[in-house]
């Protein structure tokens, strides 16, 4: 997978779309964890902000007009959202449950609310559940939902997100990025020097595995939803995790570095080569793979004589793998 291109003359060529889709899913697995962790302390106050985050996000993707229901109408407990030109409502939860969403329908017809509302959308502010049913619906018969179409998580939108024009796409990053700020440590020495030294070591041309690895088409959200979905929960909390302490330290450093295209192709086919030569051992168990792929740069580092700090070099990892460097998908054959 080729992040950035170098023309003739020596300009460097971005994919606007993959690096506003990566920057999404970036703060996405971020927000995701922040939510977890506070609602498992029970701190459910953010849950308000929230739901104002969540408008804001669709009104823009989307072209809807939503309203905050729980502040402009008391009545309409139900439901969180709701557009009543286009007659569809959400219900923001972090519950991801058959229950809740069972409660849910339940309350939105014991209000009438299918009166007002053609479409309920039941939007998981961390994970949905893996449901054996295709439709929920009320006991009164009044209303009935798809669980397949009318649950989503993060997942959803950025499916729904990738498929938008690339001017949609920018604008929807110029929101996520004014809305989720995650602010760089004060003082990481340490870690930019990691970063650095961990670059120059797989963009070295003399690398051991240069010119043995393949390009690949990104595909992160298949991969990790996909490809890893009995995973999936560990590798975006450990990003979430990871992402408050070292996200800005790594995106300033990465700027600051300026690799080049060529050089950035070395990274991405190296790290492709072992980290695919990691998960054959592992019998493709992503979770253990990467706990030794971070042992063998710290040692690989240490080796060098370079900066390893472990936490650092975990975060590039898991950040290279939302990329599709580390842990790339099987080659799409293309005519």
């Amino acid at each position: 997978m080729i992040d950035t291109l170098q023309s003739s003359s020596g300009a460097r060529v971005s994919f606007a779309r993959k690096n506003d889709i990566d920057f999404i899913i970036e703060r996405f697995a971020y927000i995701r964890n922040v939510i977890e962790l506070s609602n498992s302390e029970n701190l459910t106050s953010i849950n308000i902000y929230a739901e104002n985050f969540f408008r804001d996000l669709l009104n823009i993707a989307f072209g809807y007009d939503l309203k905050n229901l729980n502040i402009d109408d008391s009545n309409t407990a139900a439901i969180d959202l709701g557009d009543s030109k286009k007659k569809i409502a959400f219900q923001v939860t972090a519950t991801g449950g058959k229950t809740k969403i069972t409660k849910t329908l339940k309350k939105f017809c014991e209000k009438d609310l299918q009166a007002d509302f053609e479409r309920l959308i039941v939007l998981i502010a961390t994970k949905k559940s893996k449901y054996q049913a295709d439709t929920v619906t009320d006991a009164s018969g009044k209303f009935s939902i798809s669980l397949k179409n009318d649950v989503w998580d993060w997942s959803d939108l950025v499916k729904k997100i990738s498929s938008l024009q690339q001017v949609e796409i920018k604008k929807i990053r110029d929101f996520i990025e004014s809305e989720i700020i995650v602010e760089a440590n004060k003082s990481p020495v340490k870690e930019v020097a990691t970063f650095i030294d961990l670059m120059e070591i797989l963009s070295d041309e003399t690398h051991a595995e240069a010119g043995k690895g393949v390009l690949r088409e990104p595909d992160p959200n298949g991969k990790i939803e996909d490809r890893f979905s009995d995973h999936s929960d560990y590798l975006l909390q450990e990003y979430g995790t990871y992402y408050s302490e070292f996200g800005s330290v790594l995106a300033a450093t990465v700027k600051q570095e300026d690799l080049g295209a060529p050089r950035l192709r070395r990274l991405g086919l190296h790290l492709g080569t072992k980290s695919n030569q990691i998960l054959n051992q592992c019998s493709g168990d992503p979770s253990i793979a990467l706990d030794k792929l971070v042992e063998f740069y710290v040692e690989t580092l240490q080796t060098h004589g370079k900066n390893s700090d472990e936490g650092a070099i975990r975060f590039f990892m898991l950040d290279q793998m939302i990329k599709c460097h580390v842990f790339p998908n099987p080659v799409k054959i293309s005519a």
